[in-house]
């Protein structure tokens, strides 16, 4: 890891679920240097991310992960993701900590019969989430950039993702089991959802501001100054 040195490229294909977010319900869980940001009165934006990378720095990767909330920072603003679960064909080890987010290993089982993609995702024997999607037929071709903020140790860290991809608007079904922690975020009212196709990722440096954080601020499935290997068996 400590030989790629960033930007990072990754290559493959992705899946973006974003749903609408009582901004009550994500106070709690977002740190407190962080302030939920609404997108309507009452109400933020989160989702779901799935993305099974096929080249890149890292190499073969398979990614999961949680955006539940828009959150912002003094003049800073981007989408706030706890935790990453990967499975990784070069070893867990190679790709922890690329841009400072915490990692769990996880198993990744995809499947796809013709514009039908199925994932299912394991962690530690804790069944995380179930995914049916269908594809429609038109893609349109889109570049864009996200923002994404967290807390790490005595930091907020910022960081920006940019995609250029063959995008499709798609139909979902997501099962996330009463075990899974994701099921404390509270995905329910779903806005839309897109398969993102040959899409080209280039992660930008974090950036990170140190703050004073007291230990045991919620960071949503992990807690600051938990062992990074309990998020699974975290929040039931």
């Amino acid at each position: 890891m400590s030989a790629v040195r960033p930007p990072w490229n990754m290559s493959g294909f992705c899946v973006m679920v974003f749903y609408l977010v009582s901004t009550k319900r994500m106070s709690s869980f977002v740190p407190g240097p962080l302030e939920v940001a609404q997108v309507l009165p009452g109400v933020t934006l989160g989702g779901l991310y799935a993305a099974s990378y096929q080249s890149g720095d890292f190499g073969a990767v398979n990614e999961l992960s949680a955006f539940p909330a828009l959150a912002r920072y003094r003049n800073k603003k981007g989408f706030y993701v706890p935790c990453s679960m990967v499975e990784s064909r070069q070893g867990f080890s190679g790709h922890r900590g690329a841009w400072g987010l915490k990692n769990q290993k996880a198993s990744f089982q995809w499947s796809q019969e013709q514009s039908r993609y199925v994932l299912k995702v394991n962690c530690d024997g804790v069944e995380i989430l179930e995914l049916h999607l269908s594809t429609r037929r038109i893609a349109l071709p889109l570049r864009i950039s996200f923002p994404f903020i967290y807390v790490r140790g005595n930091g907020v860290v910022s960081y920006r993702a940019d995609y250029a991809a063959k995008v499709y608007l798609s139909t979902s079904t997501v099962v996330v089991p009463e075990g899974s922690p994701f099921r404390t975020y509270g995905l329910k009212y779903k806005l839309i959802t897109t398969l993102w196709e040959s899409a080209r990722i280039v992660i930008h440096p974090p950036e990170s501001e140190q703050v004073v954080i007291p230990r045991g601020v919620s960071e949503g499935v992990f807690r600051v100054g938990q062992d990074p290997l309990e998020p699974c068996r975290g929040v039931r």
